[in-house]
């Protein structure tokens, strides 16, 4: 069988493809796929593709980043070791997916299990909601970046540690400063708190419906709260609200397209 690499898995994930000959990637996540055409006199034909487990050895050497200054901070990223115990429990960095000269960032706070195990942020439930969203808003015809404020998964996906976020932070503000986006969308209280100056122990929602300013290099970037998708999972009425928040970001990027 046909060893398949870490994006190939990704997309096995995500899309429940039972395999393919190649994968192309166009801009956030679109794919192209030529399937494999199987032998029905092949015994293993019905074999289950092997595991994240069995194929990943903590690398990520399949993950393509095409712009070489965030190429540079993704293998500093790779190598650090400041937060002892995520860095012993991880099993691969998470550095972000989408368009490299984004209009929207969306901003998270840590990656979860199969975040983890797949090297890609927002995989799971949360990033399927996360998507859907994507898709009924046509937020998917902006070029659109995603990332975390974190790098590494936080044991049984706890919050992550002030000093977590400070040892990730260099490389948060590096990643953004190259981004350089034309508005901001945080997802959840810790993604927004590593953009905005927030007391944690405020309600969240008293940050949406409102402009708040991050300081990207010279430039103030517009940003945009709303809820994190495992809040709402968790929370399904809280959906609308959140659907109001991105129609709020969209009317947002329209004003600033139109002014430029």
């Amino acid at each position: 069988m046909k060893k398949i690499n870490m994006t190939e898995e990704y997309f096995l994930w995500q899309n429940k493809i039972k395999f393919s000959d190649t994968i192309n990637i166009d801009k956030n996540k679109k794919i192209i796929l030529k399937n494999k055409k199987t032998n029905s006199n092949n015994p293993n034909k019905n074999k289950k593709v092997g595991t994240m487990n069995k194929i990943n050895d903590n690398t990520n050497n399949d993950i393509e980043i095409k712009n070489e200054e965030l190429k540079k901070i993704y293998l500093e990223v790779k190598e650090c070791m400041k937060c002892e115990k995520l860095c012993k429990s991880r099993l691969n960095v998470v550095f972000g997916r989408g368009d490299e000269n984004p209009d929207i960032v969306f901003v998270g706070e840590a990656p979860g299990a199969d975040e983890d195990r797949l090297g890609f942020p927002f995989v799971g439930r949360a990033g399927k909601l996360l998507d859907k969203w994507i898709d009924e808003l046509k937020i998917n015809k902006y070029n659109f970046y995603i990332m975390n404020a974190l790098k590494c998964r936080p044991p049984e996906n706890r919050d992550p540690l002030p000093e977590e976020k400070i040892n990730c932070r260099n490389f948060f503000v590096r990643q953004l400063e190259i981004l350089n986006p034309k508005i901001i969308c945080a997802l959840g209280r810790h993604g927004f708190g590593n953009l905005i100056e927030f007391d944690l122990k405020t309600p969240f929602g008293k940050a949406r419906n409102t402009v708040h300013y991050y300081k990207n290099k010279d430039k103030d970037v517009p940003v945009i709260a709303t809820y994190h998708p495992a809040y709402v999972l968790r929370n399904q009425k809280e959906e609308t609200k959140v659907i109001s928040d991105f129609e709020f970001m969209l009317k947002e990027l329209n004003n600033i397209s139109e002014n430029n």
